[in-house]
């Protein structure tokens, strides 16, 4: 299938083309589990016996189609898949073994409550104390001293219990739901394990739930805004987690390649960061998303890094695309914003200067890709029409305060000042610290 520029850029809804790069998606995923399931056949260590790994794999590569895909989606599968493909060169030790894949019976239960199958498991409770029917709502807690040990999960007719060797049975709860499709999570371990770059929140309930209305208000607000776009994330995003924001930053968030279907990000009250950031961070998985079918920058120039006008540090071209896809669609919706809602004159001013900027932004990022990077014949489409979509947004920009738009466009020139070399796409190899001295001279 040829795939069409537009709907890549900017939201497109679940068409027949997103269903395709969905479908090379869950192929990837479904390949990988059965190479593991042989992986598991012949050399897994007898202290795996006890699982029958190789029996539950069997069962999640069977039907019905529906669950089976949507299990291969999940972000926690995703990352079990490439935790386990680091076993394939004989280096863990049996530990290790012991540690990770039975973690696999989380979703065969999963499996057998939502097809309402009679099932019996033995699995292996969390360092915590728990069992997560992984890809549902569902998860069950124990007492603490029972972490680590081996239970027994019975599953019949679409209701399930987890009993401990004790004989403690373990508690039901649910996770906190933000939409239907879209739930809270900060407990199970495969979710939280790729997580490095700001620590994983564990709220208080008062706060749990503060943190799931907002996000789901701004889930609300970007399909009132973007509904393709909305009906994308809802198809695609199943997990949020909250991170902790030591420093009060306005926000922080974070997504990952191996957990594709979640994203990190601390909690606001503020509606329209929420959602500006659910956009952003779901732009990033969307292009992971596309990568399974092309890498639309072309192989050998991972080492390549360049100047960006986002951060003091230099980044890689693929950040460079990355970047400037999902700039393109938060500032997109932050214009529809300003369009469709009354501000005072302080906010109005502080968001078209965040619009702006974030534009001029998108520039740097485009001539840097347009100028430097080889690209597939998709990448340089998609690059073309990130520009079209820019000169739109452009346009939509006259009507701001000249005062926003100037003192946008002063502190991007002051980050390149310190940062860029020349009028280049390189990066001036100036120390990061350089910035903040510079700002303390003002002072």
């Amino acid at each position: 299938m040829r795939l069409n520029e537009e709907r890549w850029v900017v939201g497109g809804g679940v068409d027949a083309e997103w269903k395709f790069v969905r479908a090379s998606r869950v192929g990837g995923a479904l390949s990988d589990l059965k190479r593991l399931g042989v992986l598991l056949r012949k050399g897994a260590p007898s202290v795996l016996k006890r699982y029958a790994l190789d029996k539950s794999i069997s069962y999640l590569l069977s039907g019905p189609a529906q669950i089976r895909d949507a299990q291969a989606m999940f972000p926690a599968l995703d990352c079990w898949l490439s935790v386990g493909r680091s076993f394939e060169n004989g280096e863990r030790s049996e530990d290790d073994w012991g540690t990770h894949f039975p973690y696999l019976q989380s979703f065969a239960a999963a499996k057998a409550v939502l097809t309402g199958a009679k099932k019996k498991f033995t699995v292996r409770l969390s360092p915590e104390a728990r069992f997560h029917l992984t890809g549902t709502h569902l998860y069950f807690e124990f007492p603490a001293s029972e972490a680590g040990r081996d239970a027994v999960c019975e599953a019949v007719g679409g209701a399930v219990r987890v009993t401990a060797a004790s004989g403690v049975r373990g508690t039901p709860r649910e996770l906190t739901p933000i939409t239907e499709t879209l739930w809270v999570e900060y407990r199970d371990p495969l979710v939280l394990q790729p997580i490095r770059v700001h620590g994983v929140h564990q709220p208080t309930p008062q706060g749990e739930a503060r943190f799931a209305e907002t996000l789901s208000a701004a889930m609300q607000h970007v399909g009132e805004v973007d509904q393709p776009l909305y009906d994308e994330i809802s198809d695609y995003l199943r997990l949020i987690i909250p991170l902790d924001n030591p420093s009060g930053m306005g926000s922080v968030s974070s997504s990952y390649k191996d957990l594709r279907g979640a994203l990190c990000l601390s909690h606001s009250d503020d509606l329209l960061l929420q959602a500006e950031t659910i956009v952003h961070e779901f732009c990033h998985q969307k292009m992971n998303l596309l990568f399974a079918v092309d890498p639309l920058i072309k192989p050998g120039q991972a080492g390549e890094v360049v100047y960006s006008p986002l951060r003091p540090d230099p980044r890689r071209l693929h950040g460079m695309l990355l970047g400037a896809h999902a700039f393109v669609n938060v500032t997109r919706y932050l214009l529809r914003v300003l369009h469709r809602q009354e501000f005072s004159k302080e906010d109005r001013f502080s968001i078209e200067m965040n619009t702006a900027r974030r534009l001029f932004h998108q520039e740097i990022m485009l001539r840097t890709l347009s100028g430097y990077a080889e690209l597939t014949d998709l990448g340089r489409r998609i690059t073309l029409w990130m520009w079209r979509e820019l000169m739109l947004q452009y346009h939509e920009m006259l009507v701001f305060d000249p005062k926003a738009i100037a003192s946008a466009r002063k502190k991007v020139q002051e980050h390149a000042d310190v940062f860029q070399l020349g009028d280049t796409g390189w990066h001036s190899g100036t120390p990061r610290e350089s910035l903040k001295k510079k700002k303390a001279k003002k002072r």
